[in-house]
């Protein structure tokens, strides 16, 4: 499963990741995304949650990919990633290296509250 949503100022856009992701999960993902691509003002941040993700098919490759270049073609201009256990990056970093503009800055952090409080101060 994957919820994703926009903040209602348009600076962030949050896509969390829970239990076990499917290639149907991702399409939907994607779509969600392409939605919410107009509401995102330039220079939006991106944080990606897998704190309870447990698994996720090797086909959402390809999707994952599709998301990262919306997202730097609507202005992306930080990643954040929470990633507990490195086991579970799952391949972000690699694909993130296609599809990301060099310009994108891109931090990973252990846990939520690290995360939020790095873009909050």
């Amino acid at each position: 499963m994957i919820h994703t949503k926009a903040d209602a100022s348009g600076r962030v856009l949050t896509m969390s990741y829970s239990e076990h992701v499917g290639a149907v999960d991702m399409k939907r993902c994607l779509g969600t995304v392409r939605d919410i691509m107009p509401q995102l003002k330039p220079g939006f941040l991106l944080l990606t949650d897998l704190s309870c993700l447990e698994s996720m098919a090797a086909e959402c490759a390809e999707d994952v990919g599709a998301i990262m270049e919306l997202c730097a073609e609507g202005g992306m201009k930080t990643v954040v990633r929470v990633i507990p256990d490195p086991r579970k990056d799952i391949g972000f970093a690699l694909i993130s290296r296609f599809h990301h503009h060099p310009s994108v800055r891109t931090r990973t952090y252990e846990n939520l509250a690290e995360a939020v409080q790095s873009f909050l101060s």
